[in-house]
């Protein structure tokens, strides 16, 4: 059995990146490989997700107000890294390391998140895989770029990182055409690895909430565009409390939302598969509505040229499915009220795994 080195975002406190992570090695074991993660954690990402990170003394009061939740959240995400995901022995702070351990694996894999994207904080020049000197399959599955546009300089940084990936592909259009276009060479567009297992699979791994009363779910990313002014509007439409994710001060004196800060990624999965409707700004958020068939709303920028939008990805994603009336711009208010037609959707999504799961047999088998 060939075995897989993968690289990607796996080791931030993030529901989508361990998620997409998860997804990556149940597809390939499912495809005959070993997988390995790469357990490459800079220590910018580290310092991310430590639970006080704020300069701002009351978001820092607020985290010591809720510090046992914040604590409980990080240790079930430290246990889903290190016990769920099958890591490498040894833990690399930098892509140098790494290089110098000269990894000895059949197949290297990059992907998915926005390992390409230079803006991220936690971005290594090793999520382009140029640390392999053996003449070894080196396979991009669905990374992103996280934007459509990069100065110069990035660009040129992109191109020449480029050369050191045989199989090139991007999870979003736009990000594919700019590869293919910096490379010249034709990268394919494929879907995020959460879309290719069942939606019974993911269920099967869900923990789903002990909560009878109907709920509204929301889930936030501060560093993704978006309005979530709609979210007092989508409970007086419904009548449904909100279940919100995130540790947003003003949300803890208003009395129809619950703050559920110490989610597992198993229950944020849970959480969305038993929520009556889901409103976010997360891509992951996003496709898990899609995947386990609830209605949404996806919030985006008003205007596509905010400093470091990467919203191209989710408009993409909606796109693919027909689905963009679930797009809702900051300033928008909602007034849609029609269900979301999923047997179309399936049809759609059916299509886009199967074109995306023959690009990844066949670059895993060289061809």
């Amino acid at each position: 059995m060939k075995k897989v080195g993968i690289l990607t975002f796996h080791g931030a406190h993030n529901y989508g990146s361990v998620l997409q992570s998860y997804a990556s090695v149940i597809t390939l074991r499912g495809l005959g490989y070993e997988p390995e993660i790469i357990n490459l954690r800079n220590q910018a990402q580290l310092d991310a997700y430590r639970i006080i990170n704020t300069p701002s003394k009351i978001h820092r009061l607020f985290k010591l107000i809720n510090y046992q939740k914040l604590a409980s959240r990080q240790k079930k995400f430290e246990y889903f890294i290190n016990h769920i995901l099958p890591l490498s022995p040894k833990e690399y702070r930098t892509g140098l390391e790494i290089d110098i351990e000269q990894l000895d694996y059949d197949i290297y894999y990059a992907g998915s998140d926005q390992i390409w994207n230079p803006a991220c904080l936690d971005f290594e020049s090793a999520y382009y895989l140029d640390f392999v000197r053996q003449r070894k399959p080196t396979i991009a599955y669905a990374p992103s770029l996280g934007k459509g546009n990069f100065g110069e300089e990035d660009k040129n940084l992109i191109r020449g990182l480029l050369l050191n990936v045989d199989y090139l592909s991007c999870r979003e259009k736009s990000g594919a055409e700019l590869i293919s276009n910096l490379s010249g060479r034709n990268a394919i567009q494929v879907c995020d690895p959460v879309l290719l297992p069942s939606s019974a699979d993911w269920n099967n791994f869900a923990v789903k909430p002990k909560r009878k009363k109907k709920y509204i779910l929301a889930y936030f990313l501060d560093n993704n565009h978006g309005d979530r002014s709609q979210l007092e509007v989508l409970h007086d439409i419904t009548g449904y409390d909100v279940i919100i994710l995130n540790d947003y001060i003003r949300d803890f004196f208003k009395p129809y939302i619950k703050q559920k800060l110490d989610a597992s990624p198993q229950e944020f999965l849970g959480l969305i598969a038993d929520a009556e409707l889901v409103y976010t700004n997360s891509f992951h958020a996003t496709a898990f509505s899609v995947i386990f068939r609830k209605e949404f709303y996806t919030a985006i920028a008003a205007n596509d040229n905010v400093h470091n939008n990467n919203d191209s990805r989710k408009i993409d994603f909606l796109k693919s499915l027909g689905l963009e009336s679930r797009l809702l711009r900051n300033g928008e208010t909602i007034n849609r009220n029609s269900e979301i037609d999923y047997e179309s959707v399936g049809l759609k999504l059916d299509a886009i795994k199967e074109h995306s799961l023959t690009y990844l047999k066949n670059a895993l088998e060289g061809k």
